[in-house]
């Protein structure tokens, strides 16, 4: 920020305590408290051209240290609220000192302040903005307008500071290789000066007087605790608003598109008719392996009872005829072999089934549970066998079964269970419109 001085004040620089001196004349002089905030603003409109924060909290230090001094402090920081309509660089400049005081109570770059009466210690800055704060509720309650602006400011830019400190803590280390390092004062600002504000509520009698004459304080405590309360939840929300939409967002990134799922309906039909075939497959094999093992053994069951019979002279057999009847029976375990039986057993549909399922496994990983019931109710209305619509839940189950990285799905076990429930009655309706078809 760049605030150049109006015409007539180019003066020289004056000190802090020259500073607090002038403002002090003017608010002593002037009857009317608009006008005394107008010459004020203007005055440190001209001395603090360039920004300087630093100068102005110097400033506030120096009124601060004489308890008459005190409620000056109070119309120097006013005169930065009330006159920011006519002169917008003192909004920026106060908003500035705030990001400044900010910066100093975490790096705890003053020394801290220590309270007489109960011995506990303040950062710098909690002392001189809460100080300050007391005054202006001191001065009356139209000022607690803008002592609610500027403790709300001073949370909301606090807890953005935070923000970003917490993003890059996460991140183990910088671009430099060097750690973050947390801040010298772990405690919020706003706390601090909530805290000191309290504790300056606290009133210590040394006499008999049951008058509290800081009762103002307890009340301006009690506002800024709602006023925080109000705001971190009002961030709270807000923050949780944005995390909802970024995960709306992150997920329809990750969520198949439209072209995925009309290109991934052939696969999976294709798939589903190997799965009923892969189904059966153990049947079929068992049956014919049976087939085989029964015309191998069944010469040798014929050859030995004829050899048998030859030997006990029951039957006219000739050892010619006898040796035949072992070389026949033994023949038929060298004959019907698998190898040999091959051609009569089904065909193994193992791996193009893997490969269909391998394309629609790849849609169904980013498939939500809205996207997954409406690909299975359009395949449904394409499928023309009974067999294979009674396979679903399970084909459905199996491709899901074989993706290597479960964590990846976005379809949950219970999302996936509530699908199929409820694509029963469109299987069910499919199933009967097939059925009513005339054969």
């Amino acid at each position: 920020m760049n605030m150049q001085a109006p015409h007539g004040l180019e003066n020289k620089p004056l000190s802090p305590k020259k500073m607090a001196q002038q403002i002090i004349f003017i608010c002593e002089r002037e009857l009317e408290i608009d006008q005394a905030h107008q010459k004020v603003s203007e005055l440190l409109f001209s001395q603090l051209n360039g920004g300087r924060q630093d100068y102005f909290q110097a400033l506030l230090y120096t009124l601060l240290e004489e308890e008459e001094s005190q409620p000056y402090a109070a119309h120097a920081f006013a005169s930065l609220f009330s006159q920011e309509s006519l002169r917008p660089e003192l909004g920026d400049f106060w908003q500035d000192l705030l990001q400044m005081m900010i910066r100093g109570h975490r790096s705890g770059d003053l020394p801290s302040y220590r309270h007489q009466d109960s011995g506990k210690v303040f950062s710098a800055y909690a002392f001189s903005l809460g100080e300050t704060l007391i005054q202006m509720g001191r001065l009356g309650a139209h000022y607690y307008d803008f002592v609610s602006d500027c403790y709300t400011h001073l949370i909301r830019a606090e807890a953005e500071i935070e923000k970003k400190r917490r993003e890059a803590a996460a991140k183990p280390h910088g671009r430099d290789g060097t750690k973050k390092e947390a801040p010298a004062n772990p405690k919020s600002l706003y706390d601090d000066v909530a805290d000191y504000i309290s504790e300056r509520a606290i009133f210590r009698a040394r006499t008999l007087n049951p008058n509290n004459p800081n009762e103002f304080i307890q009340l301006l405590s009690d506002r800024l605790r709602s006023t925080r309360r109000y705001v971190i939840q009002d961030l709270i929300n807000k923050d949780s608003v944005n995390k909802k939409k970024q995960m709306e967002k992150a997920l329809k990134e990750r969520q198949a598109s439209a072209e995925e799922l009309v290109f991934g309906g052939q696969p999976f039909l294709e798939g589903l008719r190997l799965f009923k075939e892969a189904k059966l497959y153990n049947g079929r094999f068992m049956e014919a392996e049976k087939r085989r093992v029964t015309l191998q053994l069944l010469p040798l069951v014929i050859a030995v009872p004829l050899i048998g019979f030859g030997l006990m002279e029951v039957w006219e057999l000739n050892y010619w005829l006898m040796g035949l009847a072992g070389v026949v029976g033994i023949g038929g375990r060298f004959v019907f072999t698998p190898k040999f039986f091959s051609r009569f057993y089904p065909k193994d549909i193992t791996s193009p089934l893997e490969e269909q399922v391998s394309l629609i496994a790849a849609v169904f990983k980013k498939c939500a549970a809205d996207q997954l019931a409406s690909f299975l109710r359009r395949q449904v209305k394409e499928i023309g066998d009974a067999q294979e619509l009674n396979l679903i839940p399970d084909y459905v189950t199996y491709i899901l079964s074989v993706i290597p990285r479960k964590k990846d799905l976005l379809l949950t076990k219970a999302e996936l269970r509530q699908t199929l429930d409820q694509l029963a009655p469109h299987i069910a309706r499919r199933r009967r419109d097939l059925y009513g078809q005339p054969r």
